[in-house]
Order: C-alpha cells, then structure tokens, then sequence
C-alpha cells in the first residue's frame, strides 16, 4: 500500500505541474507511462459530439497513430455522450482492437491497423473539462492483458487530481505561472453564452465587456457597444436564422470553427417564443491557442498593430516613456496610442488594462 501510495503521489505532482504550466503535457505523459503500465499515450480536448479534437500532448506515440485511433474513436465515441451515464470517475471506453471478419467500414483504418503493428489494448478516459469541451486520455498497451483494475485505479487517480486543478483554475482566473510562462493550456478554454434575437441583438444582462472581447477570439461575430452581432461569420448567421425560422422539437445545430486564435464550437438552440421576436441561445466553447500576444489584442480587441504591439509592451514597464522608447516612437505618439487604446477597449486605468492584457496573452 505505501508503494502503491508514492507512485500515484508522483502522478499528482505530474498532473499539478502540466496543468499549471510547468512542463508540457507530452512531458508529463511521458512520466507517466510505468505508472499506468502503458506503452504510448495521448491526451486532447475534445468539443462536440467528437465533432474537433484538439491535441495537449503524447508520449511515445507518434501523430499519425494519434489521427488513426483518434478516427476509430470518433466512430465510437459518441456513446459516451448519448448511450453511457457518467460514472464517478468519468466515463472508460475500453476496446481490444481487432480487425473483424466482415469490415463494412473503417478499411483504410484497418489497413494502417495490420501495417504498423500499433498497440491494440486501447481504453480512454473522458473527463468533462467546461462547457461542451471534454478530455480525453488514451491509454494504450501491447497484448492482452490479464486485468483492467489497474488502469482502472490509475484513471480514478487521474481523474480526482485533474478535477480538482481544473476547477482551480476555474476559480483563480492567473494562477502563478512557470518561470518559463508556458502556456497553461487548461486555462485557454473556456466558454459562454448569449441570448440572440431576429434582429441580431444579445440580451441586455449577457453584454459583459469580457464577452464583447471574446466573441471575436472565437471568430463568430463582433458586438458593438449597442449589443448588437456584426460582422457575423456567414455559416453562423446561417446557423441562427434556421434555428429562429424553423426550429423543431429538441432541435439543435452545432457549428465548428478553427482560426488562427483559436477552435470554437458554437451550440444553437431556439427558445420558446415569449414575445413576438423570435430568439435563439448560443453556447460558445472555445480553446485559445498559444499565438503572439500582438495578434491576438488585435483580432481579439479590434487595435491595430502598433497599438497592439503597445498594450503588450506596457505588460513589462512601468511607465510609458519606457514603453516609448522600447518602441522607437515619441512619447506623444505612445500617448496618442494609448487614448486609442482607451477609446477602442473602453477602459481607462492603465492597471484594468493590463488586467485585461493578460485575460488575452
């Protein structure tokens, strides 16, 4: 018990230190192998129905047989959102992988199956994360093996400790970071709501500045100071309309989305008329992803580039003549840019906006 004890104390510390950034998961994984008896690992965020997996990180597995199993368990997956209840410790998909004798699908899955010799044991395990985004940890393991408990016990373990970082983070929106700043990547996903009506306006108590910032990270619209969706992605205003003019009973339309600031799933679902205007509610999950601060305030916050190069500067100095000069540019020009900041951000305390820099970098 002391052994079995110290070795999944070891995987907490592994779990702690690639949620918050101290080593990349793939490092983690790595650690990780003789204390699941694996042979490769992986692990990704999943939104959807499987609809778009994003990977954190492998170990001893390359990324083409990450894309094959990650195929086969597409095809699979969706039981664990439609047909299995969540257990306590999550949801542990489990398959013995062998070709079957009458393949009517998947050949060219099978085919890389028979040719790479890849391991066969595969199970996963599938954690809730937030919003329509979830976990996925895929253990694999060559040969049959006599008993599942073990894995079991270390999903369990995983499962506990991954939890309760997780809601941390949720909680404490800049945990302390590496010494390195690598990129918490639990921390760049995240998600909201919105209540939109036919005439393309949110509702009055979901038009949060954070929420005017984080609409266009995600790529779907823009929303003015009014409360009103502009510059709407085509298949979104698509997405919308059908759900206002045509919705059915329990119907819902997803729409997926990757940019260069990041992937998005968006949920659409029409509401009960109470009034006379049709209105829809969009469930946002997105992950960020480890891009240049600089394009990131501009796609994000609407600046342009030098303004954005700006905002970033003023993340490391104290005042802005620093700034100024680390810019090569005249301390009335960094004011200029600042007020312009200001004006497009609608903040105006230095210390609000390098709080909302860094709700972005």
């Amino acid at each position: 018990m002391i052994l079995l004890s110290n070795r999944f104390d070891r995987l907490d510390e592994l779990i702690a230190d690639a949620a918050l950034g101290h080593c990349t998961w793939s490092d983690a994984l790595t650690r990780m192998l003789p204390l699941a008896g694996a042979d490769a690992m992986s692990m990704g965020v999943i939104f959807g129905d499987n609809r778009m997996i994003r990977p954190l990180g492998t170990a001893n597995i390359d990324q083409a047989i990450v894309d094959a199993y990650a195929d086969h368990f597409y095809r699979i997956g969706p039981r664990a959102r439609h047909g299995l209840p969540p257990a306590d410790h999550g949801i542990i998909l489990h398959e013995e992988l062998r070709r079957p004798d009458n393949v009517d699908e998947q050949d060219e899955f099978w085919s890389w199956f028979d040719s790479h010799n890849p391991p066969s044991d595969a199970s996963m395990l599938i954690m809730p994360c937030i919003g329509d985004a979830r976990i996925g940890l895929v253990v694999m393991r060559r040969g049959q093996q006599p008993s599942h408990s073990d894995i079991s016990e270390f999903y369990q373990r995983f499962y506990d400790k991954f939890s309760a970082i997780n809601l941390s983070l949720r909680r404490n929106a800049r945990p302390q970071q590496a010494a390195t700043a690598m990129l918490a990547q639990l921390q760049q996903i995240d998600c909201f709501s919105l209540v939109v009506d036919e005439d393309m306006q949110v509702a009055a108590d979901e038009r949060s500045p954070m929420i005017r910032y984080t609409l266009p990270l995600t790529g779907l619209a823009r929303l003015d100071e009014d409360g009103r969706l502009g510059n709407v992605l085509p298949d979104f205003q698509s997405a919308l309309s059908t759900m206002m003019q045509n919705p059915g009973p329990c119907q819902t339309m997803d729409l997926t989305l990757k940019t260069g600031l990041a992937d998005t799933i968006a949920r659409v679902v029409p509401l009960p008329h109470v009034t006379t205007i049709r209105s829809v509610k969009v469930d946002v999950t997105y992950m960020k992803h480890a891009q240049d601060p600089v394009k990131v305030y501009m796609g994000a916050l609407g600046l342009t580039k030098r303004q954005a190069e700006l905002h970033n500067v003023l993340r490391g100095v104290d005042a802005l003549d620093e700034a100024a000069a680390l810019m090569a540019i005249s301390r009335n020009t960094a004011r200029v840019f600042l007020a312009q900041i200001f004006e497009r951000t609608g903040v105006r305390r230095k210390a609000d906006l390098l709080r909302l820099a860094g709700s972005f970098a």
